[in-house]
């Protein structure tokens, strides 16, 4: 069969850029297929963790993002209620990683990354206004997808193409997906941040809220919304302001009222999307194609960059005119990739209802985690090491989650937290045993299935 390329790449955006830089190797033919014709009009991810700003170095791309504006991000800042200092958990204190993330707006990164995959000439070409509508098979493998100009064979497809992925569907491969809460995102134009440099999570509204800077002096305000209320400008308004701003830093509430005085709101939803595999033959996912969590923990956009090496490793070397070397190489990419995302998953999806605290258990917990970040470098390091994923090892997730809920159970029991009666702390400890045993039975079983599929 004759191919029109080596490797064809659904998707355009920060996953599908990053990947076609990762795979040009100067003798493969790679085509990006991009179904809009300008920029992405929903509000994305932003801010990227060390271990995808190595990634993003090791294709050169950090230094035209940094040339664009993109501010370096030092870590984070926990404010558990107004009027509480802050908990700040720098990257620096995690032995062996780069000491700073990047945060910059989402619409200028995918036009520099572009810019930069455009320079791969005549290896990468990148189509824009190519929608693909179907997969194209012979048998069960998938050897093309028939696109808005017609068909386009490749030995390997590659979906990059985001988390409600077209290409997921066409596959048929299962999911499972749950719509969370929404995000109302603002810009904090000319914020001072209080602890300048770091991500801030404000507590104490229906969600968190999250600002982190995002160019030399403007920042981003990523408040989370119910998902049931009404989704319309002037009611997202009214709710922030009067169920959010209260529990902002003075600096910030500033810049975010003036933001919503003017009406300049966007509203996207965060869903929790999960996957069991990534593959068929001939054609993988890659970044939020293959599932997403809650963006507090801003882990989407790293995890992304991650997959895009974890398959340009697989793929080195590899005959893509062999069937079975290639099925064989992305094997090995979905093992890999889950082992990595399975601990960022469950940190997720506990940091967000620990966060939210609707109930005694959730809340005990979160004031165990404050405790314990505040207990030693250490503590912290190894949080922010599970949080930005230098470190990927259930086990390690394990250990920590047992330890804060050591410490929140000792916080129970002393009446720090909740109703100090013995009705009180008894309703505490039940709601803390339910969580741990939750989310010590999903690591358990992300154990198992990264040792089965060794």
């Amino acid at each position: 069969m004759k191919h029109d390329a080596d490797i064809l790449i659904v998707g355009g955006g920060l996953s599908g850029c990053a990947l076609a830089a990762a795979l040009a190797d100067g003798r493969r033919k790679i085509i990006v297929l991009e179904a809009r014709q300008g920029k992405n009009p929903r509000f994305n991810g932003e801010l990227i963790h060390p271990t995808g700003v190595d990634v993003l170095a090791a294709r050169g791309m950090l230094a035209p993002l940094e040339a664009a504006g993109a501010a370096q991000v030092l870590g984070f800042a926990g404010v558990p209620a107004p009027g509480k200092p802050a908990t700040v958990l720098p990257y620096r204190e995690i032995p062996g990683s780069t000491p700073f993330g990047i945060g910059i707006d989402h619409r200028h990164l995918v036009d520099v990354l572009r810019r930069e995959v455009d320079k791969l000439k005549p290896f990468v070409e990148v189509r824009t206004g190519e929608r693909v509508t179907d997969v194209i098979r012979d048998q069960e493998r998938v050897i093309g997808v028939q696109a808005t100009s017609g068909p386009i064979y490749a030995p390997v497809v590659l979906a990059c193409d985001g988390r409600h992925s077209k290409v997921r569907t066409l596959l048929g491969m299962e999911e499972h997906a749950k719509l969370l809460s929404f995000t109302a995102a603002a810009l904090l134009a000319d914020c001072k941040l209080p602890q300048p440099g770091f991500g801030h999570i404000f507590l104490g509204g229906w969600g968190p809220v999250l600002a982190y800077p995002i160019g030399k002096t403007d920042a981003r305000a990523c408040i989370d919304l119910p998902a049931d209320m009404d989704r319309g400008t002037d009611a997202v308004i009214a709710r922030v302001r009067v169920d959010y701003l209260p529990y902002l830093a003075p600096s910030v509430r500033a810049s975010l009222l003036l933001a919503l005085d003017a009406g300049e709101i966007e509203l996207a939803a965060n869903y929790a999307i999960y996957t069991d595999e990534c593959t068929v033959p001939g054609a993988a996912l890659v970044g939020d194609a293959c599932g997403c969590s809650h963006p507090l923990t801003a882990t989407g956009m790293t995890i992304a960059l991650n997959d895009t090496r974890l398959v340009a490793e697989a793929l080195a070397g590899v005959e893509l005119s062999s069937r079975t070397q290639v099925d064989a190489a992305l094997a090995r990419y979905q093992t890999d990739r889950y082992r990595y995302v399975r601990a960022r998953e469950i940190l997720a999806d506990a940091l967000y209802e620990v966060f939210r605290g609707v109930d005694d258990g959730t809340r005990a917990i979160r004031e165990g985690i404050f405790q314990y970040w505040e207990s030693s470098e250490g503590a912290r390091a190894r949080s922010m090491a599970l949080l930005s994923g230098h470190e990927s090892r259930l086990p390690a997730f394990l250990r920590e989650y047992l330890t804060v809920v050591l410490m929140s159970t000792s916080s129970v029991l002393r009446g720090q937290v909740n109703d100090p009666t013995l009705a009180g702390k008894l309703r505490s400890l039940v709601g803390l045993g339910r969580k741990s045993i939750e989310k010590l039975g999903l690591a358990a079983k992300g154990i198992r299935e990264g040792n089965l599929r060794v």
